[in-house]
């Protein structure tokens, strides 16, 4: 709230993009506290101050990128590393809403979805049961390595059958770090939630912007591409807490009409 008033003080500005720790839900409710604190100010409290996360259009990224799977339409089942948070949490609704049939099973000692199709676990190795794993939460390479374990050296070739069903790991946490598959053909580890321009079709948002993150030229990611969107269209309301799922769809429709895309996945 400091650094807002000085940046209010010395440009004017009234917009303002949360990172990480301001946003996170289990330490200040997803950013609710800070615009809480913004509106409690004495100073800033009629300054018309904006707070966003941009998390909205990181959900909707995530969300497109798993039903744009090749064999989504056939997936029965996904394992969901961080499900509980704001964004897993927003995706999982959606996703239970738009495919009815699809089981999530979520590695969490918290239930905090009430669904038939969702179960908990906190047995990590759970993860080997599903094609498809989703990971929003980062957790110790040791405890990949463990889960892992009994995949490593259980068949030589992509194609070979093994009694395990994973194959996709993909991954939105920030950092992203890689998952130690060696010896492990069987299973591909991405990192997703990352856009990038239509380099063609759209001068919206080129040039380098998260190389400190180590993207590419041309390559954000959704939540600072969300909170430059807020500006552009003009957003008067702050964007903090609990993500709305009808907004998340809005955001990336209205991504896309400015050239915005996921990166795609490598292929295999």
């Amino acid at each position: 709230v400091k650094l807002i008033r000085s940046q209010y003080d010395a440009h004017g500005t009234k917009c303002f993009g949360l990172g990480n720790l301001n946003k996170m839900k289990q330490l200040n409710d997803g950013g609710q506290l800070i615009s809480d604190m913004v509106k409690a100010d004495p100073y800033l409290n009629d300054k018309n101050i904006k707070v966003w996360t941009g998390d909205t259009m990181t959900a909707a990224s995530v969300y497109h990128q798993i039903i744009d799977l090749p064999d989504f339409d056939s997936l029965e089942s996904i394992f969901f590393i961080g499900a509980n948070g704001k964004i897993g949490n927003a995706v999982c609704k959606h996703l239970l809403t738009t495919k009815p049939n699809l089981k999530i099973r979520i590695y969490s000692l918290s239930h905090t979805l009430d669904h038939p199709n969702v179960s908990y676990t906190s047995d990590l190795a759970e993860l080997l049961n599903h094609k498809v794993v989703i990971i929003g939460k980062q957790l110790a390479p040791r405890k990949y390595n463990k889960a892992l374990a009994p995949t490593r050296g259980a068949a030589s070739k992509k194609g070979e059958l093994t009694p395990y069903k994973c194959r996709l790991i993909l991954d939105y946490t920030v950092p992203y770090t890689p998952i130690d598959l060696r010896g492990i053909p069987n299973i591909q580890h991405h990192q997703i939630a990352v856009l990038e321009t239509s380099h063609n079709e759209s001068n919206f948002l080129k040039g380098h912007y998260d190389v400190g993150f180590g993207l590419e030229q041309h390559e954000i990611y959704p939540c600072h591409a969300g909170c430059i969107i807020n500006t552009v269209i003009g957003r008067e309301t702050d964007e903090v807490g609990e993500i709305c799922v009808d907004d998340m769809m809005k955001m990336w429709k209205r991504g896309k009409e400015l050239g915005l895309r996921n990166k795609p996945l490598p292929k295999a």
